[in-house]
Formats: structure tokens, sequence, C-alpha cells
């Protein structure tokens, strides 16, 4: 009988709108902007809105290109944004000494594995695209 219970509950979290979060319009957007770095340092933000600021929500930044990699994930502030800040970390080719090879744009998008129940339930946003530029210095 024990077994079974334990079943029923994993199937009851594995069902459950808690556990599993989708995008459907639920109002909240992420917007990114296009970024130009120079020299070795690399900073990228990202601002959750709903009818305001979202503040605690965790957002994954990744560099898209035939090498994309997750460059990190931070979350929020009380003002909305997520900034993503790292020194001597990029060169021409490379961030954080893994290879981003032809790396042009960058994503943002909420994290779905959130600390709280009520972020993950709360919101979700369309992942957010923009140009990225590597200027030597």
């Amino acid at each position: 009988m024990l077994r079974k219970t334990r079943a029923a509950a994993l199937a009851l979290v594995l069902a459950s709108p808690a556990a599993v979060t989708a995008c459907g319009g639920c109002g909240y957007t992420l917007s990114v902007a296009p970024v130009t770095a120079r020299g070795s340092d690399l900073s990228l933000t990202a601002r959750l809105t709903g009818d305001g600021p979202v503040e605690g929500v965790k957002i994954e930044f990744s560099a898209l290109g035939p090498d994309g990699v997750v460059l990190g994930t931070v979350p929020t502030g009380a003002d909305g944004v997520a900034k993503l800040e790292s020194r001597n970390s990029i060169g021409p080719d490379s961030v954080n000494g893994r290879a981003v090879t032809g790396w042009t744009e960058y994503r943002a998008k909420v994290w779905y594995l959130q600390d709280s129940d009520r972020a993950a339930d709360a919101v979700c946003a369309e992942p957010a695209t923009a140009s990225f530029r590597y200027e030597p210095s």
C-alpha cells in the first residue's frame, strides 16, 4: 500500500499547476537591448515588467550562435532588472574560457526553476533576444 501512495503523491505533484508552468499570455514582458562589449568585461541586462516591475524572478542569459552557451542566471531587483556582470570574462571567441564562436546575439528568459512556488506559478514571459557585438579594447 505504501508504494501505491507514493506513486499517487508523485502523480499529483507532477500534474499540479505549481510543478509545470508555461507561458500563455500571462501579462508579463521581458525585454533586452542590443549590447556592444568593449574589452573583457561582460554586462547584460533584462527588464521584467507586468503592471510594474517584477522583483525576485530568476532570468537566464545565454549567448546565441553556433556554439551557444548559458552565461548565468540572476534574479530581478526591485526595479524589475536582472543584471549579469562579469569582469575579465570575454574575448573575441570565448566567455569565461568557453568557446562561443560567432556570438552575435544573446537571449534572456524567465528561468522556470524558481526558488518559490509564488514566482514559478505567477510569472511567465516570452524569451527576449537582442544583438551582441564584441570590440576588443
